[in-house]
């Protein structure tokens, strides 16, 4: 990932540009969720939500109908002007009538914090993908994600990462756990639908000896493991109710007990979950406990799909032809015009993911004509919601790609009407198909398959 700060302290290349940005972070208000807006050149007025008609609307009893207003200043900077608010405006502590805005100032209005974030990155590096991670680009909004990450990371709060399946939700909390001051200590990832609720109770809490059958030897849960360190809990909308109230003990009070175990245990675990389900949509329905939610919500960060970074696509394609050459032990090429027109045009459901399996596929085939077939997809709006493109598709494709599909499509196929046929449950599932839990949640994910809310 592009560094933010070592970006802003380093001056460019002679004849290299930047792109300067301003961000405000909305990071607690009582009954209004955590937002960012950027800035754009124009005014933005702060002012109770319905009074004022702004990108920024705070359901706040305390704030006045037009508080304040933030509006460009001299040399690219920003600044607050009040609005002779009955309560005041306050930056960094001190109440005031005019002030200009720097990177990390906190202002205060009613029981409402925002953060004014500053950043800037050169033309060169957001070009460029670097060779360790997936989240590049110099976007609108990965720079709003980068700027986000910034600032949440050093807060021990609970972090709730939002996004569709393939954005990158387990590099953003890396990310977080990386930048927070306990980027030394364990980062321990439990994927909360990869196994049936009895084995993930033992996982994330441990055992005792004799605790069930086949429990010869005390084990620790990955909470005892993760202890002074961060826990990252993927897919959390999968959750069994049952170890939601466990986890929501845990988050509350530190203290849990092994399965089979009579004494509590204490720890101090900084956790981070993730999800592609909305999960206030959850609460709804009585999927989700209500308590564990606004728990977990206290800082959420939603990364955007790829669709909406499509100036990222042509850095992520070469970032992942490089890495897959090299993994695979085949020549590398560069990607021709072509493919990435077809590459920028088409949605990505599958997101980053998606792509790069299809430059895996492109690899291990030596086919750098295979973008073609994502023109076809790409036009219809029922093929960009499903996984894999049809096996109809078959223009340009040689042979043994045609077949390879053609058993992808038949084996998605067999799997989606199992699914609807045992409504879900994911273990029936796999004993009708016969094959292990873990093989069919990765071709569910691999395969893109999503079960309707409609017939759940």
């Amino acid at each position: 990932m592009t560094d933010l700060h070592s970006t802003a302290a380093s001056p460019p290349p002679r004849g290299v540009g930047t792109l300067r940005v301003h961000m405000l972070r909305v990071v607690a208000v009582a009954g209004v969720r955590t937002q960012t807006v950027m800035l754009e050149r124009e005014p933005v007025a702060l002012g109770r939500q319905g009074e004022v008609k702004s990108p920024l609307v705070l359901d706040d009893s305390e704030i006045s109908r037009r508080h304040a207003v933030i509006e460009p200043g001299e040399d690219g900077r920003w600044v607050i002007v009040d609005q002779r608010s009955r309560n005041g405006t306050f930056v960094d502590g001190g109440r005031i009538e005019r002030a200009e805005l720097r990177h990390g100032s906190v202002i205060r209005i009613g029981r409402t914090l925002i953060v004014h974030i500053e950043a800037e990155l050169r033309d060169d590096e957001r070009l460029t993908a670097p060779a360790d991670t997936r989240l590049v680009g110099g976007s609108v909004p990965a720079l709003r994600l980068h700027a986000e990450i910034g600032l949440v990371a050093p807060k021990p709060l609970p972090v709730l990462v939002l996004g569709e399946t393939g954005v990158g939700k387990e590099l953003v909390a890396r990310a977080v756990h990386t930048r927070s001051p306990h980027h030394r200590t364990a980062f321990v990832k439990v994927n909360c639908a990869a196994m049936p609720r009895e084995l993930l109770e033992s996982e994330l809490f441990g055992h005792e000896r004799g605790a069930f059958t086949g429990a010869h030897q005390r084990k620790p849960g990955r909470f005892e493991v993760a202890d002074g360190g961060t826990i990252f809990l993927d897919e959390i909308g999968e959750l069994h109710p049952a170890l939601q109230a466990k986890l929501l003990h845990v988050l509350q009070d530190g203290e849990f007990s092994r399965v089979g175990g009579h004494h509590n245990l204490r720890v101090d675990v900084r956790t981070i979950c993730a999800t592609n389900r909305d999960l206030a949509r959850e609460v709804a329905a009585g999927r989700f406990r209500e308590d564990l939610f606004y728990r977990l919500n206290v800082i959420n960060v939603l990364v955007p799909p790829l669709r909406d970074r499509r100036q990222e696509i042509p850095g992520l394609a070469t970032y992942f032809v490089h890495r897959y050459a090299r993994v695979f032990n085949v020549p590398e090429r560069a990607l021709n015009p072509e493919t990435l027109d077809a590459f920028g045009a088409y949605p990505w459901p599958g997101n980053i993911r998606e792509l790069e399996n299809f430059i895996k596929r492109m690899i291990v085939l030596q086919d750098w004509n295979l973008a073609r077939t994502l023109i076809a997809p790409a036009a219809g709006p029922a093929t960009a919601a499903t996984g894999p493109e049809p096996f109809v598709a078959t223009r340009g494709l040689s042979l043994k790609e045609i077949s390879r599909r053609a058993v992808l499509e038949a084996e998605r196929d067999v799997i989606g009407r199992a699914l609807e046929q045992c409504r879900w449950n994911r273990v029936k599932t796999a004993k009708m198909l016969k094959i292990s839990y873990r093989a069919l949640l990765y071709k569910i994910k691999d395969m893109g398959l999503k079960q309707d809310p409609a017939a759940s």
